[in-house]
């Protein structure tokens, strides 16, 4: 069996693409050959649908090699593809245009590309792994998210926001798995734009599923998820807003009756800065509030600027009652040693980490601790602390005491605390060469709703440490939408 399927990438092209194959004799294996070039790669989102209208394969195809295979297990199916029968009939592919960065990269010009099928068995670099998450449909029927990794309370470290190559990071999930150990992480959650796992290859690190829905509205990542959002085709053909307003709608609610974490991602960053705004902030369960700090390749984007905005717009959520839970993403696309233009350190995993408390490492766990807000997020320093972020205090507490130790730090860190929006240092003593420590007592005052939210920031003046705000009390919400916070944060930013 073989036939030769053809598209064309281009601005005024159909965003959504089809094509039909007919698989008529019995094969194990199916292989699919494209001739595009790298640079145009990234602007496709690849889809494979069996007879039955079940979704076997989903892909962009970013920096991976053109042979994409699905076969009868994880070591011989590419990344994005779910393993299992090749079953006789008609089969249909369909290629997805990236409309967000389309007109970027090909202008106005017609870019045609074929894909050959075949019913061969090729080998590839890209599969899957060890450890396969689907049986036969694009659900997680093989994930367990009661296992537990590590048995004892603490806190523990991940990364929220990751790519690999199944949408448009440079490394494989196995080169990607290898780095997250290297770092340290604990957990790690691959966010990949508009598609999911199936699997991963085998790792001590706890990988929790995820992925980044990716709009010209914005990006939100979705945490714990365990099939294909049902909207997700809707949002990768739709490209008017008014359209996409309803696809996200859908998302908001698949993510509320399947207990789905939605997270707003980099809400201020350049041209993927967050534009809903009518979005419900009580459907927000996250914020990312640091966003890889070492990208600033295009000095339009002004990262370090929107990572400040971010922290504020979470600051202003805690003021008015809100709890979305602050996290950080490295966002990290690049191999090891891999420097963005101008940039002084690769963008890593871990970089910026989220530190979780859990009485165990487990993926429910996780998603546990990101509903309560039990989270800090950190760059280069490391946190001991007797404080119990995320926390709701009794009404009958009077004060609050604190400890907090910063590693790894030479210059003396900044340290202080908000609270109820008013800035207080905290004297820090040194306590041994890279560390140093605070200790103290904040008076709670009689108001009926407080927050007391912990920072740091290097000598001069980088972030250090977030972590979210302590609370006490209740307080009737002043927004109900992203648009009317964003337009308060605005206002306070300009009077700055």
């Amino acid at each position: 069996m073989k036939k030769q399927l053809k598209f064309t990438i281009g601005p005024a092209e159909t965003a959504r693409q089809q094509e039909t194959f007919t698989v008529s004799c019995p094969c194990s294996h199916l292989c699919f050959r494209y001739d595009l070039e790298p640079k145009y790669a990234f602007l496709v989102f690849f889809m494979v649908s069996d007879p039955r209208g079940q979704i076997r394969f989903l892909k962009q195809l970013g920096c991976s090699e053109p042979v994409i295979s699905i076969g009868q297990g994880g070591l011989d199916t590419t990344v994005g593809g779910v393993p299992g029968e090749i079953v006789q009939g008609e089969w249909k592919v369909t290629v997805f245009l990236f409309s967000e960065h389309l007109s970027r990269t090909s202008g106005e010009q017609k870019i045609p590309f074929t894909v050959e099928v075949s019913g061969e068995q090729e080998d590839i670099t890209e599969c899957i792994g060890e450890n396969v998450w689907v049986s036969g449909v694009f659900h997680y029927a093989q994930y367990d998210f009661t296992r537990v990794y590590v048995q004892k309370p603490g806190w523990y470290k991940g990364d929220l926001h990751t790519h690999t190559r199944l949408s448009d990071g440079r490394e494989t999930p196995g080169q990607a798995a290898v780095k997250a150990e290297l770092m340290g992480l604990d957990y790690y959650v691959p966010t990949e734009h508009n598609t999911l796992h199936t699997g991963w290859p085998d790792t001590r690190v706890l990988i929790l599923p995820g992925t980044e829905i990716t709009t010209i509205l914005g990006h939100a990542n979705l945490f714990g998820v365990d099939r294909l959002p049902a909207a997700l085709a809707d949002i990768l053909a739709d490209k008017k807003e008014e359209k996409l307003k309803q696809d996200l709608l859908e998302i908001q609610k698949e993510c509320r009756k399947r207990g789905w974490l939605f997270s707003i991602n980099h809400p201020f960053l350049y041209i993927w800065k967050w534009l809903y705004g009518e979005m419900l902030l009580s459907d927000v369960n996250c914020l990312e509030i640091e966003n890889d700090p070492t990208y600033e390749s295009d000095p339009n984007a002004q990262a370090r600027t929107a990572n400040e905005k971010a922290r504020a717009l979470c600051d202003l959520f805690w003021e008015d009652g809100y709890r979305i839970c602050a996290v950080g993403g490295s966002d990290s696309h690049n191999k090891t040693q891999e420097f963005y233009p101008g940039a002084l350190e690769p963008s890593i995993p871990g970089d910026p980490a989220t530190f979780l408390y859990m009485d165990a490492l487990s993926p429910e766990n996780i998603l546990h601790a990101l509903k309560k807000c039990r989270a800090y997020v950190t760059r280069h320093c490391s946190i001991r602390t007797d404080l119990c972020f995320g926390e709701i205090l009794p009404d009958s507490v009077e004060n609050l005491s604190y400890f907090l130790e910063i590693s790894g730090q030479i210059k003396k860190p900044v340290v202080y605390y908000l609270h109820n929006g008013r800035r207080v240092l905290c004297e820090m003593t040194w306590e041994r060469e890279g560390t140093w420590k605070t200790r103290g007592e904040i008076i709670l005052s009689e108001a009926p709703y407080q927050w007391i939210r912990f920072g740091a920031e290097d000598a001069e003046g980088e972030f250090l440490f977030y972590g979210n705000a302590i609370t006490k009390g209740r307080k009737e919400h002043d927004f109900s939408t992203f648009a009317e916070a964003a337009e308060e944060l605005e206002r306070r930013w300009s009077r700055r």
